[in-house]
């Protein structure tokens, strides 16, 4: 793999298609870009059973549909191709204790990747480590004094207690300021949100550490947006906002990040009945913000007990029964058409989640560190499964 290669690729991708991934759809009546790219009449009559495969099993599929238009055949292949990355084989899962049989897996693959490319560390340096167990194991199975950074002192206390004569310490810190690594370390981050995992690759580039890292949740950035770590992304124009970053978590592929996909759509369905709601009582609202206060289990409710909370929270009056089902049927109506019209978007989130990854791995590439970008373990463990790999090419300390 040629990360500088590949990321231009998906660079010049996501630069000729700026304006479907900004372009959220929020109606259904067809977006500007899928108007001027002739697209809306193929994704409006798009049969029922594709589009729930779509969702499924992602967008991608259209590059093989003969009545979609060349242009997005060509698009769908071109992302298929561009984001495809082997997955490792199944494996069985270490027991954890407070644990689940996926997280084990997930734990024992960078264990594995850590031991075969990056062994002869001095210590590993677990950044957001939770309640320890990537900790404790990579202290295990590297034979190494560990340090697990986590910013919540209730799962501080939940890791040491598990940790007990197991060679993992840990700490309580807030973990939006700088970091900094000492000679020798191994910087891991298991899911490291965001920012996090962006100031994280920045602090290993500067201090020349060793890097284990698999990205999560790309939109928790500030308001400013995430700006590109390596030269090569600046060039390409790699800088997105949070509304943006946010499409990573439509990944193409056989799960959503947040559950099965048509509980997920059923979801929306709901939000989209609530937007309409609060539309009707006069608010003028952001995309999302119908969900202020709010997250996906009142949205699991189904709409009579979301729109009561949304309600509440604003200080307006209950919804009446007439109210709920007026909005519930015209959401079930419009929302049919906002699934077709947000293919395109979806089919571009996967590649949008390589593009940052790749990002970060030719910042610490530019740095001088050896650098690979690989599914470290199955989406079926975990659909943010994209990590990298990175070995320092100068180290100033003698491993102990």
């Amino acid at each position: 793999m040629s990360l500088e290669r590949d990321l231009a690729v998906l660079g010049a991708l996501l630069r000729e298609h700026r304006d479907v991934i900004e372009g959220r759809v929020l109606e259904p009546e067809p977006p500007p870009w899928c108007t001027a790219r002739g697209w809306s009449a193929f994704l409006l009559g798009l049969d029922p059973d594709l589009l729930a495969r779509c969702e499924a099993e992602g967008a991608t599929l259209l590059a093989g549909q003969p009545g979609a238009p060349d242009d997005l055949r060509a698009l769908a292949s071109t992302v298929r191709e561009s984001t495809a990355i082997p997955e490792p084989p199944a494996a069985p899962a270490p027991e954890l204790r407070r644990a689940s049989a996926r997280k084990g897996r997930q734990v024992a693959a960078l264990v594995r990747l850590a031991r075969e490319r990056l062994s002869g560390c001095a210590r590993v340096v677990d950044v957001g480590a939770g309640r320890g167990h990537l900790t404790r194991a990579l202290a295990e199975g590297l034979g190494v004094a560990a340090v697990g950074i986590e910013r919540d002192p209730e799962r501080v206390a939940a890791a040491s207690a598990l940790s007990q004569g197991e060679g993992a310490a840990f700490e309580a810190r807030e973990l939006g300021g700088e970091l900094r690594f000492a000679p020798g370390d191994l910087a891991v981050g298991l899911h490291a949100c965001g920012a996090l995992g962006d100031r994280l690759v920045e602090a290993a580039a500067r201090d020349g550490v060793d890097v284990l890292l698999v990205n999560c949740c790309l939109q928790h950035v500030g308001d400013g947006g995430r700006a590109p770590l390596s030269v090569q992304g600046e060039g390409l124009g790699l800088h997105f906002g949070r509304r943006v970053l946010g499409l990573t978590n439509l990944v193409s592929g056989r799960r959503l990040v947040d559950g099965d996909p048509g509980r997920v759509m059923r979801e929306r369905e709901a939000r989209h009945a609530l937007r309409l709601l609060l539309r009707g009582r006069g608010l003028e609202l952001e995309p999302g913000a119908e969900m202020q206060g709010l997250n996906r289990r009142h949205a699991r409710q189904g709409l009579q007990r979301l729109a009561a909370r949304a309600c509440e929270r604003r200080g307006l009056a209950p919804p009446t029964g007439d109210e709920l089902e007026r909005c519930a049927a015209r959401a079930g109506g419009e929302f049919g058409a906002i699934r077709r019209l947000s293919l395109p978007r979806a089919l571009l989130g996967r590649a949008l989640e390589l593009a940052v990854v790749l990002d970060r791995a030719r910042r610490l590439e530019e740095a001088g560190h050896s650098v690979s970008v690989e599914a470290v373990f199955r989406r079926d463990d975990s659909p943010r499964n994209l990590g990298i790999v990175a070995r320092a090419q100068f180290r100033s300390w003698v491993a102990r």
